[in-house]
């Protein structure tokens, strides 16, 4: 019986080409997105509820709250870079790679978007995120499964998110890297449902529902901002949330006396 645990790697042409469902969908995905009618930018998204500046700075709870991107990305490179710390297979550690210096990108691009947000500046926060997010699904990829997905995971889902965010920025287009955020997050989620394995010490329901909190506060961003009486808006929360979905995808790399041995 064929099965997924890190202990068996697949044989054969036709194992590796099941293995890789989630790549081969996420393409599909992207391909199909792009020929769909243009989903465009909404102006209105840069009218963020908070405008309040603090010690000069514009918008600062939005540019602040970027802070903990930083804090994590930084505890993590330092982790990695001591190595005697890790003891996980090298395609997990080059994901756990991207997903610590793409958090240092985000923080930085994060925070030069809310200083003047336009479609222009938000080009540069969307694009180390997508890195980061490409991090996270190609973690659980190498977890999951051996042999093609866990190998090429990480250079295939960062190209396809890089492209994915150059096709916004020449076209207009939003379709693709819609369908890949949404894609990847349904990718991880069937992945994390569909494959078993005791050894992954990934905390992958936690990511999951921390991104999704983080994608409510995000919507509900006005809301939050009236309800709270204008003391914090949606989209700062939306920081705090995705820093801890990121938390918990580095939590075997970050955590104080962790077990980072995976299988």
């Amino acid at each position: 019986m064929r099965t997924t645990n890190l202990a068996a790697a697949p044989r054969g042409w036709r194992e590796r080409i099941g293995s890789s469902w989630p790549i081969v969908c996420l393409v599909g995905l992207l391909a199909v997105a792009a020929l769909l009618p243009k989903v465009m930018q909404d102006p209105a998204y840069h009218g963020f509820a908070d405008q309040r500046p603090w010690l000069g700075i514009s918008h600062a709870a939005d540019v602040l709250s970027n802070l903990p991107f930083a804090l994590i990305g930084m505890i993590a490179i330092l982790r990695l870079a001591s190595r005697g710390r890790t003891r996980f297979k090298s395609e997990t550690e080059r994901a756990l790679w991207s997903i610590a210096i793409g958090l240092i990108g985000t923080a930085a691009g994060s925070a030069w978007y809310h200083l003047e947000p336009s479609d222009a500046s938000l080009f540069w926060d969307r694009l180390p995120l997508i890195v980061v997010f490409a991090g996270v699904l190609a973690a659980a990829l190498a977890q999951r499964f051996e042999g093609h997905p866990a190998r090429w995971g990480l250079p295939v889902l960062v190209f396809l998110g890089i492209v994915s965010v150059a096709y916004w920025n020449i076209t207009g287009n939003l379709a693709p890297y819609l369908a890949f955020q949404g894609g990847g997050i349904l990718a991880l989620l069937l992945i994390v449902v569909a494959t078993r394995n005791t050894n992954d010490p990934f905390p992958w329901a936690w990511v999951i529902a921390w991104y999704a909190l983080a994608k409510i506060a995000e919507t509900a961003d006005r809301t939050i901002w009236d309800a709270t009486h204008g003391m914090i808006a949606g989209h700062a929360i939306k920081h705090l949330l995705a820093s801890m979905a990121c938390a918990a995808a580095l939590w075997p790399l970050i955590a104080p006396r962790s077990a980072t041995r995976s299988g």
